[in-house]
């Protein structure tokens, strides 16, 4: 079997074919300002990663040469039996061959084109016949790599990807750090900034154990541009679940982390609700008790070029939480405090950019119903974006959670 693919802008459209039907051969048909050649490569190690051994092949056309597209597509089917071609993408003129090539060739060449949502085929040329198919999940590095990024994961760069380690124990920690945030995430972000800052400002040789000066702390805030806070029942609580340990707060403060992973987490603000949407999101199951996302990470930072990995100024984004549902990537933006239109607009160029009109982007907050007339501007806007918005999880039960987080790849 030969797949025709028509070269589109949305990459998962020029390689759905292939993942759904593993044919012998996969054509893609695009203009030569396509870069044919890095894209062939890039589905190349998609495929060999699901275990499909498909031929790729690149065939160069004039997009605005409708004759010329036409030729192309003929040698194709001239070359090859059992020629399919999908319908799933392509610019207008691709189309437009595709259908005097489905009349040239009567009986010789089958059409169809794919519902990403369901992974089920659409029969196009009216012969009540479809390919064989199997649905597929794709990961979200591999989605990511599709539109050319890739993700960060060298600690050496000054933004990466955390490694969370998600075993049962840090699984327990998750659910301890966002009971305490959540009583009052206010003033939780401002006591975990202050910890990051003193962290970061006086990092010691044992790098769980922390022990400040208030006096001397107030000033180093000052220095990077914070307050100093430090609110006794908040340590208190964090002793007492276990994720600090050897509490003394006099007018020098010291404890000890109860591990890397539990410092990540209580030194950077807003961590603690990405990592519950991360957690909640990683434990549902679908009807059949398979996970319902497929792959699930927290804190993912995205290059969004890797071809150009000379270039000395990068453009790198940071996704909150970003999960998987079969080829539909949900991107979701946690805010943990107030926040600014401009968030909106992080979250939807990057969405658009990795996942095009199949991405479902989502804002989970906190503190909406405290930003008087400015969360009515931002839920137009977010209705204006197609944004999802999640509200007031901190006061809204688990399972009001879990049912909200549940639905967020469908519409």
């Amino acid at each position: 079997m030969t797949i025709i693919e028509l070269y589109d802008q949305v990459s998962i459209e020029n390689i759905a074919g292939a993942l759904l039907c593993r044919p012998d051969r996969v054509i893609l048909v695009g203009d030569k300002s396509n870069r044919l050649d890095n894209v062939l490569n890039l589905y190349r190690d998609i495929l060999a990663k699901h275990d499909i051994r498909a031929e790729v092949i690149g065939r160069t056309a004039s997009k605005n040469n409708l004759g010329n597209i036409v030729n192309v597509l003929s040698g194709i089917v001239e070359s090859y039996d059992d020629c399919i071609i999908d319908l799933t993408g392509g610019e207008d003129l691709s189309l437009v061959a595709a259908g005097i090539i489905m009349n040239r060739y009567k009986g010789r060449v089958q059409c169809h084109r794919f519902n990403l949502k369901n992974d089920s085929l659409i029969d196009c040329d009216a012969d009540g016949n479809v390919c064989q198919s199997k649905s597929f999940d794709i990961s979200i590095e591999d989605n990511i790599r599709a539109y050319g990024g890739e993700i960060v994961t060298d600690p050496q760069r000054e933004f990466y990807s955390y490694p969370w380690d998600f075993n049962s124990y840090f699984l327990r920690d998750i659910d301890a750090m966002w009971d305490i945030c959540r009583k009052n995430p206010r003033l939780w972000n401002a006591q975990i900034g202050t910890l990051g800052t003193i962290c970061q400002a006086h990092e010691s040789q044992d790098s769980l154990r922390v022990s400040f000066d208030k006096a001397q702390a107030t000033e180093t805030c000052r220095q990077y541009g914070t307050r100093f806070v430090c609110i006794p029942w908040i340590f208190s609580e964090l002793q007492s679940h276990g994720l600090i340990s050897s509490l003394v707060m006099q007018d020098t403060v010291s404890f000890r982390f109860k591990n890397t992973q539990v410092k990540q987490a209580l030194t950077v603000a807003g961590q603690a609700l990405e990592l519950i949407v991360g957690k909640t999101m990683m434990s549902l199951k679908d009807e059949d008790g398979a996970p319902l996302y497929h792959d699930v990470k927290v804190g993912v930072v995205i290059d969004w070029d890797m071809a150009e990995e000379q270039q000395p100024c990068r453009t790198i984004n940071e996704i909150d939480v970003l999960a998987m549902k079969g080829s539909i990537p949900v991107f979701i933006s946690c805010k943990n405090g107030m926040f600014d239109v401009n968030e909106l607009y992080k979250l939807n160029t990057v969405a658009g950019r990795f996942g095009n009109k199949y991405a479902k982007k989502v804002l989970v907050s906190t503190e909406m119903d405290k930003m008087g007339d400015h969360a009515e501007v931002l839920r137009a806007r977010m209705d204006d974006m197609d944004i999802r918005s999640v509200e007031n999880v901190d006061a809204i039960s688990d399972d009001e959670l879990v049912r909200k987080l549940r639905s967020l790849w469908i519409n």
